[in-house]
């Protein structure tokens, strides 16, 4: 059990940084998209 520890933990690092990049990158697509607001909630 103990040789395995080592490269798990280094596959689990690998995971967790694909789905951290993954949401931070979604996220930032997330803000870009602003949509239209709509007309009653308008000031004018």
């Amino acid at each position: 059990m103990k040789k395995y520890f080592k490269p798990l933990m280094a596959v689990a690092a690998m995971v967790c940084s694909f789905v951290a990049t993954t949401m931070a990158s979604s996220a930032c697509m997330i803000f870009y998209y602003q949509p239209e607001e709509p007309k009653s909630l308008q000031d004018r």
